[in-house]
């Protein structure tokens, strides 16, 4: 077999990044032996990447026991640029700026108040346009958006809480900023960041994303699993069941999403309480309180979310699942309660909530981002939280 020289160049090259990036500081000698390369081979890619600035030298290994000379570490230049990254939901616009290993640098939120989808172009622009100055070697190399809705080679298939009237967004924010643009589903980048911020190697994952409406991003061999058309982890799509009409149409049947989402749980608990804006902290009392009416209403929605977890886990078999939700992080029993529900099933993965349930989404984003900047999409690289 005859392999291109420029093919085996750009995957070594890849790999001593890789290695670089994270396990750094590190030698160039420990990353020979890491990935089994010529120490030749390892020194000339070193010395490319210090050239370009994307590593860093950071002098000897001082704890190094040798009596000769101590090696040289060297570190990944996360400093050389940044990403931002934008969540657009029906209530607010989100943006979280990024180093390239996923400190974040800044952070802003505007609510969308069913502007239009120029608007919250515009509202976009302006977010960037009032970031400061960040001390970088290149400045901004890539923009990721999150959506609410099915996402498809670039286009807004579906979207049920903001209207984007077919606006091109990939094409509009590539031909202002000239940087890459990518646009992925909010679930998806949810799942991403569970994988990609975590040092335990995750191949098999769902993240259940529970806000305005309810989402599934699935990683399946270590890849984010779409489907045919970006609709795979809809799973806010489901019909639930009407056993009062067992024989009701099936279009007529409700969804999951619409039932059981946050917002259609708090309207349901404001209902209880004959209170049209009924939030998330007042059912936070009411449940610790023990409502009666508040802890039936969570118990309906346990049990439903129970149907829907053991489905994902027939379906994926997977290592874990996330829940990326601000009520389960308000009220962390809702999980206890699904386990226990799940415990005639031979085999239930932890279920656990999300690392960080506010930006888990931008910086799934970010990650995809970075991915994107380094050339490498499918590379393991392991970001910091």
């Amino acid at each position: 077999m005859i392999i291109n020289k420029d093919v085996m160049r750009d995957h070594n090259e890849h790999s001593v990044l890789q290695a670089i990036v994270n396990h750094g500081p590190i030698s160039r000698n420990d990353v020979s032996k890491l990935l089994g390369l010529n120490k030749v081979t390892v020194s000339d890619i070193v010395g490319s990447l210090i050239q370009r600035k994307l590593v860093l030298s950071i002098g000897e290994d001082r704890t190094a026991s040798s009596s000769g000379r101590r090696p040289e570490l060297v570190e990944y230049n996360a400093a050389y640029g940044y990403v931002i990254n934008f969540s657009i939901s029906g209530e607010n616009i989100e943006m979280l700026v990024a180093r390239l290993d996923g400190r974040a640098l800044e952070s802003s939120t505007q609510p969308v108040n069913q502007r239009t989808v120029t608007e919250i172009v515009t509202v976009m622009e302006h977010m960037i346009d009032q970031l400061p100055k960040f001390d970088v070697s290149e400045g901004l190399l890539a923009i990721s958006i999150a959506i609410f809705g099915v996402v498809y080679q670039d286009k807004i298939v579906e979207s049920p809480f903001v209207d984007f009237d077919d606006f091109d967004l990939v094409g509009h924010f590539k031909a202002r900023y000239t940087v890459p643009v990518i646009l992925e589903n909010e679930a998806n980048l949810s799942a991403i960041f569970e994988q990609d911020f975590s040092k335990q190697e995750l191949q098999n994952i769902v993240s259940v994303s529970i806000h305005e409406g309810i989402g599934a991003g699935i990683i399946l061999n270590t890849q984010i699993y779409r489907g045919n058309y970006g609709q795979a982890g809809e799973i806010g799509q489901i019909m639930v069941q009407d056993t009062s009409a067992p024989h009701r149409r099936l279009d007529k049947l409700p969804t999951f999403g619409a039932e059981w989402s946050q917002t259609a749980l708090l309207h349901k608990a404001g209902q209880l309480k004959k209170q049209s804006d009924y939030t998330l902290a007042q059912l936070v009392v009411d449940y610790n309180r023990h409502d009666a009416s508040i802890t039936e209403l969570l118990e309906d929605f346990c049990y439903q979310l129970a149907i829907v977890t053991s489905d994902l886990i027939t379906a994926y078999d997977p290592q874990m699942v996330f829940f990326n939700s601000p009520l389960v992080d308000q009220i962390p029993e809702i999980l206890k309660n699904i386990q226990m529900k799940l415990g005639f099933m031979p085999l239930v993965p932890p279920l656990v909530l999300s690392k960080d349930v506010r930006y888990a989404t931008l910086l799934g984003g970010a990650s995809l981002a970075i991915h994107q900047v380094l050339h490498m999409p499918r590379t393991r690289l392991i970001f910091h939280h």
